[in-house]
C-alpha cells in the first residue's frame, strides 16, 4: 500500500491544518487553564512534525544539497545577511516597547527553518535541498541569534538567550 494520495491530500490541505490546529491550540489553553501541564509534549511534537518533514528528503539528494555551492551560499547570504538587515530596517518602524522588539527579534532574524521548508514547497521551489540544509542552517541561526541581538538592541539583549534549550530542541 502506497500512502502517495495521503501525503498528496496532506500537502493541499497542509495551510489549513496549520490554521485549526493553531485555533485549536489556542482553544484549548483558553478553555483548560490548566493546559500549561502539558509543556513537556512540546519538543517531542516539533521532534515529530520535523522528523516527518524530513521524512520527504531523499537520501540520494543529501549530498548534492552540501555540494551545491551556488545554492548553500545564495541560502546562508540570503537568511544569515539580508533578512536580519531587512528586519533590523523594519524593526526601527516598531513602537517603542522593549519586549515587542526582543519578540520579534527572537523570531525574524532567525525564522523557524520548518515553515520556510513548508512555504518553499507550497510555492514549488526546491524544497527538497532546503530541507537537506536545515541542520546547517539551524546550528548557524543558533550561533548568530545572540551576535544579532547584541547588534540589534544591545550587550544586555545577548545576555537573554540561554543557549540550553536550544541545544535541547536541536538534539531532540
Amino acid at each position: 500500500m502506497t500512502l502517495e494520495p495521503v501525503r498528496k491530500v496532506l500537502e493541499r490541505n497542509q495551510v489549513a491544518i496549520y490554521f485549526f490546529a493553531v485555533v485549536a491550540a489556542a482553544a484549548v489553553s483558553y478553555v483548560w487553564p490548566g493546559s500549561g501541564t502539558l509543556e513537556p509534549l512540546i519538543n517531542p511534537a516539533l521532534a515529530l512534525m520535523l522528523f516527518v518533514t524530513f521524512l520527504q528528503v531523499p537520501l540520494s539528494h543529501l549530498g548534492r544539497a552540501f555540494t551545491d555551492i551556488r545554492f548553500l551560499s545564495a541560502l546562508m547570504v540570503g537568511n544569515f545577511v539580508v533578512v536580519p538587515l531587512l528586519v533590523a530596517g523594519l524593526s526601527l518602524f516598531l513602537p517603542a516597547d522593549p519586549l515587542l522588539l526582543i519578540g520579534v527579534l527572537f523570531v525574524l532574524p532567525t525564522p523557524c527553518v520548518d515553515y520556510v521548508v513548508t512555504f518553499a514547497h507550497l510555492g514549488r521551489s526546491d524544497a527538497k535541498s532546503l530541507l537537506a540544509a536545515t541542520p546547517l542552517l539551524l546550528l548557524a541561526q543558533m550561533a548568530l541569534l545572540p551576535f544579532y541581538l547584541r547588534m540589534l538592541i544591545g550587550d544586555e539583549a545577548a545576555g537573554l538567550v540561554n543557549a540550553g534549550p536550544f541545544m535541547h530542541a536541536f538534539v531532540v
